[in-house]
């Protein structure tokens, strides 16, 4: 069965389980954005002025709480027939109404995921004898969040959560392991790169891709990273030094920025000296992470497709005639945007990342 040759281009909502025909009408902009770091959020803006039900005169739409008020749940979904996709799944947290002269007033709304409890949440506490898996799960289990974890890491002696949000604190042990962050319904996810399973695609410049901007840049590359500290209960120094091999299943047959940049210039050392490891163990985890934060930005996209639903942060993608250099597989979504206007339709704004050119 094939979609139909026309469709309605516009993402359709539902609010506390019910679709909404009027949203879907009156909709005028509408923006889903999300990252690796987590809280996937929503704005829309509507025409705000027509016939209400039973009523023959015009009038302000959408003020009255009927279908949007504080704390609702809103799905967003767009995409033709069968490749729609639901997009957004969260909660109203901002109403706004705009008015201006020789214009259609526009009502707007902003809501986010379930992210927000954790980012309205800030405490101080100590976790002792705990891995970050540890931790992440008990904090889920105090917003009812269900847990997916899949990142190795150490055992610390003690983890102290220092007036911070819960959300920025799991984006800071995630910062850590060169984890990711994000939740998906009422799950909680906390995983690795390597351990995230997001959609395939391949996109193409002229058929796909409307605009794209390539660039494969050493500035942050180095050859290797160095983490130094003190282990007072084996009373012993930690010394943990990590290279290319740190990043080498992700490179394949292609130059890795890590070779150009000592091919071409030299050794480049970096010290990680913001956080002190404890443990040998530690040092190593926060090497590795740091040698892969940096190699996966050597070559960075930023693109702008038509409207792609199935596009998401953590898709692995395939692009085409971009250039020998940068064209092929190997790209890993890092930034999205699902972002629909009256003017241009339903567009895809990402930005990707792969550690190698060809």
């Amino acid at each position: 069965m094939t979609d139909s040759l026309f469709f309605n281009a516009k993402p359709a909502f539902n609010v506390d389980g019910e679709d909404i025909n009027e949203l879907i009408r009156d909709v005028v902009y509408m923006s889903v954005k999300e990252g690796l770091d987590g809280l996937k959020t929503l704005e829309a803006r509507f025409t705000a002025i027509g016939p209400m039900a039973g009523q023959r005169a015009e009038s302000l739409l959408y003020l009255d709480g009927r279908y949007l008020d504080f704390g609702k749940q809103v799905k967003v979904a767009i995409g033709a027939g069968s490749r729609q996709r639901l997009i957004f799944n969260g909660y109203i947290s901002a109403l706004e109404i705009h008015f201006e002269e020789g214009q259609e007033p526009e009502f707007s709304f902003c809501a986010e995921d379930r992210l927000m409890d954790l980012r309205m949440t800030r405490i101080s506490k100590t976790y002792e004898e705990m891995s970050d898996q540890q931790i992440v799960e008990e904090i889920a289990n105090q917003h009812g969040l269900q847990i997916e974890v899949d990142a190795d890491g150490p055992t610390y002696n003690q983890i102290q959560q220092c007036n911070m949000s819960d959300l920025a604190f799991l984006r800071e042990r995630a910062r850590l392991l060169q984890a990711e962050v994000w939740v998906d319904a009422e799950t909680l996810h906390f995983k690795t790169r390597d351990k995230r399973s997001g959609t395939s695609l391949t996109l193409i410049r002229g058929t796909d891709l409307m605009q794209v901007r390539v660039s494969a840049d050493l500035a942050h590359q180095k050859t290797k990273v160095h983490v130094a500290g003190y282990d007072a209960t084996q009373k012993q120094p930690i010394d943990e030094w990590v290279d290319e091999d740190a990043i080498s299943s992700e490179i394949g047959a292609g130059r890795s920025g890590v070779s150009i940049l000592k091919n071409a210039f030299g050794e480049r050392i970096s010290k990680r000296v913001m956080e002190v490891p404890l443990q040998a163990e530690e040092a190593s985890v926060w090497a590795i992470a740091e040698m892969q934060r940096r190699a996966r930005q050597f070559v960075t996209v930023n693109a702008i497709s038509v409207g792609v639903a199935d596009l998401v942060v953590g898709s692995s993608i395939t692009l085409e005639q971009i250039g020998t250099p940068f064209s092929g597989d190997g790209y890993y979504v890092t930034k999205l945007e699902q972002l629909f206007t009256l003017a241009e339709g339903h567009q895809t704004h990402f930005e990707a990342q792969r550690a190698y050119i060809n």
